[in-house]
Formats: C-alpha cells, sequence, structure tokens
C-alpha cells in the first residue's frame, strides 16, 4: 500500500517532499500513540554510539531507501517494484554480516533472484528507458531497507521497539527535509489539477501506514531471524500485482511475469531451505551423558559413606562392635586414605 500511495502522492509533491511529510505526521502520530510506553528520560540519556545506529538506520531506511523508492514508484509499475522487493535481500545480506551459514545452494538461490530481476527488468534492451531507470532505483532503495532492516541486532537494548519507532520517524523525516532543501524543492504545494482533500487524505494514510510499518519491522526483526524474515517479504510481489492491477490497471508483461516467477521460485526454495535447515541448526544433539568421575576426597568423606563401605576397610578379627567414629578414624589408616593423604599424590588426587 505504501507503494501505492507514493505513486499517487508523485502527483503533487515531489519524492522528498510526500517522504518528509508522511515521515512527519507519523512521528506525531507515534508520540501521541506510543506515549505511555515512551521514557523520555531514557532517551535523552542514550549514548552515543546508540545515537550513530539510530541515525545510520534512518539514513538508510528514509534518506536513501525509502525516497528513492518513492521516486521509482512514479517511473514503473507497482508489480515491477514489488518484485524486487520481494529479493532475498535481507537473506544474502543476513549470510553475508551476520555470519549465518553459508552454502552454495544458496548461492545460487540468490544469484538466480537476480537473473529474475535482469529478466523483469529487461536489462537485455535499451538500458537507457526510464522503465529500467525506475527499476535500477527500486534495487538500490531496496538494498538500503534490508541494510536498515538487520540494522536491528545493532541497538543495545536500552530502547524499546516504541521507543526506536518514533525516534526514527523523527531523525527520518528531518534528514528527509534536509535533502529536499539541498535539491532545491521549495516548500510543498498541491497542484491545481489535484485534489486536495485526496492528497492530504493519502498523506494521512501513509503516516498511519508509516508508524505501523516501522514499528512491526522493529519489533519482528528483534524476534526473527533476519534470513527467514526476509524470505517472508516475498509476499510483496502478490499484492504488488494485485494492487497494480486494481488501482492503476497495470497488466503485467510476459518478461515481468517470467523474471518474477524466478525471482519467487528463488525465493521460496531459500525459505523451504532455511525451514528445513533452522530445526537441525536449532535444537542440540543428544547431549553425551559425562562419565561419574570419583569425588576427590571418596575416603575421608566418611560422613556421606554407609557403614557397609566402611565396614570393608576393617580387620575380620573384630571381637566386638565398633562404634561409627572408631569405624571412621578405621578407614582413614586404610590404604586408600593413606593414598589420598600422601602429599605426593596432592595434585594428582586434585586433578582426579
Amino acid at each position: 500500500m505504501l507503494t501505492v500511495l507514493s505513486r499517487y502522492l508523485g502527483g503533487g509533491f515531489t519524492p522528498a517532499q510526500q517522504v518528509y511529510l508522511r515521515s512527519g505526521l507519523a512521528f506525531f502520530i507515534a508520540i501521541v500513540v506510543f506515549s505511555r510506553w515512551i521514557r523520555w528520560r531514557t532517551v535523552l540519556r542514550i549514548r552515543a554510539r546508540e545515537w550513530c545506529v539510530i541515525v545510520g538506520r534512518t539514513v538508510l531506511l528514509y534518506v536513501v531507501g525509502t525516497t528513492l523508492f518513492s521516486k521509482a514508484a512514479g517511473m514503473t509499475a507497482v508489480s515491477d517494484i514489488s518484485f524486487i522487493a520481494a529479493l532475498p535481500l535481507v537473506s544474502a545480506l543476513g549470510m553475508l554480516f551476520r555470519s549465518v551459514r553459508v552454502s552454495a545452494v544458496r548461492i545460487i538461490f540468490v544469484g538466480g533472484s537476480g537473473v529474475g530481476v535482469a529478466i523483469l527488468s529487461g536489462f537485455s534492451g535499451s538500458a537507457t528507458s526510464s522503465l529500467n531507470y525506475g527499476n535500477l532505483l527500486a534495487l538500490v532503495a531496496v538494498v538500503a531497507m534490508s541494510l536498515s532492516y538487520l540494522g536491528r541486532d545493532w541497538h543495545d537494548g536500552t530502547l524499546n521497539n516504541h521507543e526506536l519507532t518514533a525516534l526514527t520517524l523523527g531523525v527520518g523525516a528531518v534528514g528527509v527535509v534536509l535533502t529536499s532543501v539541498v535539491q532545491g524543492d521549495g516548500l510543498p504545494h498541491v497542484a491545481s489539477h489535484v485534489s486536495a482533500v485526496m492528497l492530504w487524505g493519502a498523506v494521512g494514510l501513509a503516516g498511519v501506514l508509516s508508524v505501523l510499518n516501522v514499528f512491526l519491522i522493529n519489533y519482528s526483526f528483534e524476534r526473527v531471524d533476519p534470513v527467514l524474515s526476509g524470505n517472508m517479504l516475498t509476499v510483496e510481489c502478490v499484492w504488488g500485482l494485485l494492487f497494480g492491477l486494481l488501482f492503476f490497471g497495470q497488466v503485467p508483461t510476459w518478461s515481468g511475469i517470467a523474471g518474477g516467477t524466478v525471482i519467487v521460485l528463488c525465493a521460496l526454495a531459500l525459505n523451504l531451505l532455511d525451514g528445513r535447515g533452522a530445526p537441525a541448526d536449532g535444537v542440540p544433539e543428544d547431549p553425551v551423558p559425562a562419565p561419574i568421575l570419583p569425588q576427590p576426597e571418596f575416603a575421608l568423606s566418611t560422613v556421606e559413606q554407609s557403614s557397609p563401605v566402611l565396614r570393608m576397610y576393617l580387620s575380620d578379627d573384630r571381637e566386638e562392635p565398633r562404634s561409627q567414629r572408631e569405624e571412621e578414624l578405621a578407614a582413614s589408616h586404610s590404604w586408600i586414605g593413606a593414598w589420598v593423604n600422601d602429599p605426593a599424590k596432592g595434585q594428582q588426587s586434585a586433578a582426579s
């Protein structure tokens, strides 16, 4: 839906303008909705490293990713952008940066998804067409957003997901405003041929969805392995086909269907591979029971020994029963007790 709204808002605003309008509105919505979960004293006391992580993830997500994605939405079909978003880039980058198990099969599937993008974009034809340029922007945007998703584990755990959502939206709005000023976009204004009510209504809806989007990103990537969660994003292409046809009447081309099919099949295969490997990787093997070793002070810990055990150290020529204390003393003079008490055997006894 954010792709559809980006394409619609492109008729009245520049990509940077629509991004900072909806992210700025989303920031105020997050402040109101998440007010009971935001600890402002904690936010003001976070370390410089945590601020660097927040700014870095926000630049990747909004200044680079969302801005380029919004620009690409006005240049190419929604279905094409959705197919590119279905690339298992989160899985590939997760293997690269998180030391996830890498295999030749996974590399083949990720490479096959790249071939699917090439087929979808028609790279065999003119490389200067607007369709290819829009797909290239969408690809760069998806890479930046995937890095931001993986950056969820870079945080030190000081802030909760509600606080991270509000800060990401606020910092993102400021960053995109600065980008818009550098580009010389000027102040946003509604064109005469566009309905102002519909346009600002779309901004409001995009703001609500942005809050939900950023919160669920932080929530899900905190709890789910990035390789598996990244593969779940392949459903993007299904909704892209449906929304592109429903809202804009965009019928996918044969090359788009073929390339998208390759992307989805490779992503599903990678998902099945990860799902099959997850139990084997996550469930430890049955531990081999460790042998029960004798205690170092076996012969001297007579308090825990029973009388029959002690009696085997005593001589058989006893005429009257002895007390327990006498049996303990007899055991301490046995050959086992003498061996344990030998200073030369001290280190050997401690090792055993």
